[in-house]
């Protein structure tokens, strides 16, 4: 049975393509997959950053006719999409682009898809699978976060903001992740901190995840060690390029090893806590992360010592991750965000299934439930 003793894959995008100023290649490697590209982004940020000028720039290089469809907004629900839908099947493109954080990269994955499968989100969410190969689609991430360059999955919330599900198929992965640091310096520190966490979180669930395999541990750990040495640094010197290169490598692995390994309870939980209470998500990962690991460390001692190790120097896992949350100004307690003792149900209820499959330690309402009291 060898040493894991589990079979272990990895899907990754077509082609992943990593380094500072890789942006400029954007025009050549969109130039392959046709003619007319329609670039989806979100809101301000894009322009003030200077990113538009310099991904518009090198498009229009290469004679593309180039349209665009901006507005995406954070935690996007089924009718932004829907509505995103429309918007570029009117361009007719050949090629989608999205530039931006999770949620914009998130929405061009999920309107690549729709455009090609028809239908709406929430029949997919009710078990229509998709059953063609999207528009193709270059996710161009500027955060250091959700590592969704790298997934098949796109996380919408309902129309009514109850909850966050996501959407997913093989078909879904980028034809081309291009991950350029250069694009991530003007992410100020909330931000930095939040994304961060999200990254790191990722990697250390798909690390303990009871899927981990060999090649997904490889990468998680890696992004484990790179987030304890340069998490700090680009939140305390946003333009450190050596701590932003290393914090998009820990977004690029998340992505991958949660692909292939799952999540875990930390991460099922983030879900209602940011719908509802307006938590950013590496936030509401981080607040439940240290209680999520002393439920688990009875079944991943080794693993968690190791964590521990890499990121404070200590075999101790919790107190190493409660050290990274106060440097960086984190709350780790519900009460703080406006979570209040009845809120729990809800939060439990929506929850279930998806990342919390794949805890390590099966989990009733009623544990879960001990958990978020005192984490109050």
């Amino acid at each position: 049975m060898g040493i894991y003793g589990i079979r272990s894959t990895l899907k990754t995008p077509g082609q992943i393509i990593f380094g500072s100023n890789t942006v400029d290649e954007l025009g050549d490697i969109a130039k392959s997959l046709g003619n007319r590209v329609c670039l989806v982004y979100g809101g301000k940020s894009i322009f003030k950053s200077g990113t538009y000028d310099r991904v518009i720039s090198v498009l229009k290089k290469q004679s593309l006719t180039v349209e665009e469809v901006g507005g995406v907004t954070h935690d996007p629900d089924e009718i932004l999409v829907k509505e995103m839908v429309k918007k570029v099947a009117d361009k007719d493109p050949d090629v989608i682009i999205g530039v931006g954080g999770g949620s914009t990269l998130d929405v061009a994955k999920a309107v690549a898809i729709l455009l090609t499968n028809g239908g709406e989100v929430a029949d997919y969410w009710a078990g229509k699978k998709f059953e063609k190969p999207s528009i193709p689609y270059i996710a161009v991430p500027t955060t250091s976060g959700t590592g969704s360059e790298a997934t098949n999955n796109a996380v919408i919330s309902s129309r009514d903001k109850k909850f966050k599900k996501s959407i997913r198929s093989p078909y879904m992965l980028p034809k081309v992740a291009l991950v350029d640091p250069t694009l991530t310096l003007s992410m100020p520190p909330d931000v930095t901190a939040s994304t961060g966490l999200d990254a790191l979180i990722q990697n250390l669930e798909a690390h303990t995840s009871k899927n981990a395999g060999p090649i997904t541990d490889t990468l998680a750990l890696k992004g484990i060690e790179l987030a304890g040495k340069f998490l700090i640094r680009a939140y305390e010197n946003p333009e450190d390029l050596d701590a932003r290169e290393a914090m998009s490598l820990v977004s690029l692995f998340g992505g991958i090893t949660l692909v292939n390994a799952g999540l875990g309870l930390a991460h099922g939980l983030s879900h209602p806590l940011g719908i509802k209470f307006g938590i950013p998500h590496g936030k509401a990962c981080a607040i439940v992360m240290a209680k999520v690991i002393e439920y688990n460390y009875p079944a991943r001692k080794e693993k968690y010592d190791e964590v521990g190790k890499l990121l404070a120097g200590i075999p101790d896992a919790v107190e190493a991750f409660k050290r990274l949350t106060n440097k960086l100004n984190i709350s780790t307690k519900l009460s703080d965000y406006g979570v209040k003792e009845e809120d729990i149900p809800y939060i439990i209820e929506y929850s279930k299934g998806g990342s919390r499959n794949y805890n390590p330690i099966p989990h009733d309402d009623e544990t879960v439930a001990r958990m978020l009291k005192e984490l109050l």
